[in-house]
């Protein structure tokens, strides 16, 4: 699946959240809840390495939530992308993937079977 056609299937269980919830999904809250899942992934992500307080929960639980908000901040960029129109994978064509002409041999190595 692209970006794109995973940005749409995201945009209709958004529109399902707006419905239920009743919160409008206007540009602000678009972005803001976007920084909301960032935060929540950095407390999952400092849980997950140990420099958090301890919850209780099992390494499983936590790595679980880690997993999730990774999860929802791709959603919610993916999200914003389409709010506002932008190509996602031409901007990382633009921005990333410009510089792949430098890359040498042992830059791949362990990244692909």
């Amino acid at each position: 699946m692209d970006l794109s056609t995973l940005g749409d299937e995201l945009e209709i269980i958004s529109r399902v959240y707006e419905r239920r919830f009743g919160v409008p999904r206007t540009d602000d809250w678009l972005v803001l809840k976007l920084h909301e899942e960032v935060g929540e992934l950095t407390q999952a992500y400092l849980a997950r390495s140990g420099r958090s307080r301890d919850r209780g929960e099992g390494a499983g639980a936590v790595d679980a939530a880690f997993r999730a908000e990774l999860a929802d901040v791709l959603a919610q960029l993916l999200l914003v992308a389409r709010r506002f129109d932008v190509d996602l994978e031409a901007e990382l064509e633009r921005k990333w993937f410009r510089w792949r002409h430098l890359v040498e041999p042992q830059d791949e190595e362990g990244v692909r079977a």
